[in-house]
C-alpha cells in the first residue's frame, strides 16, 4: 500500500507541476481537466493513508 501512495503523491507532484506550467490563456480547458485529476489523486491519497492508519 506504500508503494500505491508514493505513486499517488508522485502522479499529484506532476499534475501540480503541469498546472503551473500550463496557466497560459487559451489552455483554460486543459487547465480544468489537470485540476479534476489532480483533485481524484488527493482524493484517493487522503482515503489510503486514513485507511493505513485505521
Amino acid at each position: 500500500m506504500k508503494n500505491h501512495i508514493a505513486k499517488l503523491s508522485a502522479a499529484h507532484r506532476r499534475l501540480n507541476r503541469m498546472i503551473d506550467n500550463s496557466k497560459s490563456f487559451g489552455r483554460q480547458e486543459e487547465m480544468k481537466s489537470l485540476k479534476r485529476m489532480r483533485l481524484r489523486i488527493k482524493d484517493k491519497l487522503a482515503f489510503m493513508k486514513a485507511k493505513q492508519t485505521a
